[in-house]
């Protein structure tokens, strides 16, 4: 008996299961302790069908009013010189920006864990795994997502997407695809949230003090918000 219960002992222990669905709300209010848990067993399938859920629905019940918005853009208007806009051309605006815009989301946090793993590994000289900065994404993101859900019931009273927690909201006139639009419209409530959430999943996974993990989040979130604008005055020129 005694050989059989020091064998047992001896046996390697098994690392606790770690179920993708809690952490859908854990990221929430716990977020240091859920991303404890992710740092050995990193999840990606189901936050991602989440936030592909959560964004699509989004798009799809405003898609209506953000084509009405990009219509009465002044860059809109200038290419349309006071014609209406053909049927068929607004329905392929619809399509393009419900589809297109849900793809754009859901690639955010590759692109995010990408800028992490450069940042984190080449020049901070850390050590993590794609697959782990990639879920720190997909659940940081689901902040913003959950953000966009509970700011839409509002955007349909208002038939206007001029509301929200974000000082966007101040130039929207300008349209959507204006630089300032776009770089006021990420100083919101749950993208700072968001950022540091993720700030406290990368120092986690790597090991780094709380504040160089914030500096990381923003070097990699932030550096996307760049290329968001930057791609927003490109577009404008033309």
């Amino acid at each position: 008996m005694e050989q059989q219960s020091i064998s047992a002992e001896a046996l390697p222990q098994t690392a606790t299961p770690v179920s993708s669905v809690s952490g859908l709300y854990e990221v929430f209010f716990s977020p240091a302790s859920w991303f404890e848990k992710l740092r050995s067993n990193p999840k990606v399938l189901i936050p991602y069908i989440v936030l592909a859920i959560f964004t699509a629905v989004v798009f799809f019940v405003a898609g209506d009013l953000i084509v009405k918005m990009q219509m009465e853009s002044p860059q809109m208007q200038e290419q349309l010189q006071g014609q209406p806009m053909p049927a068929q051309a607004a329905k392929i605006m619809w399509y393009s920006t419900v589809v297109g815009g849900t793809i754009a989301l859901l690639l955010a946090p590759l692109l995010a864990a990408a800028l992490a793993l450069f940042w984190g590994n080449v020049v901070f000289a850390g050590k993590a795994s794609f697959k782990s900065l990639l879920s720190v994404m997909l659940y940081g993101e689901l902040i913003y997502a959950v953000g966009n859900l509970i700011v839409l019931p509002m955007v349909l009273a208002k038939d206007s997407l001029a509301v929200g927690l974000n000082l966007g909201i101040l130039v929207a006139e300008r349209g959507l695809q204006d630089p300032l639009f776009v770089a006021l419209s990420k100083i919101d409530l749950f993208v700072i949230w968001e950022i540091i959430a993720i700030g406290i999943g990368l120092s986690i996974i790597y090991g780094f003090p709380r504040n160089k993990g914030y500096k990381l989040s923003v070097l990699s979130m932030g550096l996307l918000t760049i290329l968001g604008v930057a791609g927003a005055a490109i577009g404008s020129m033309f």
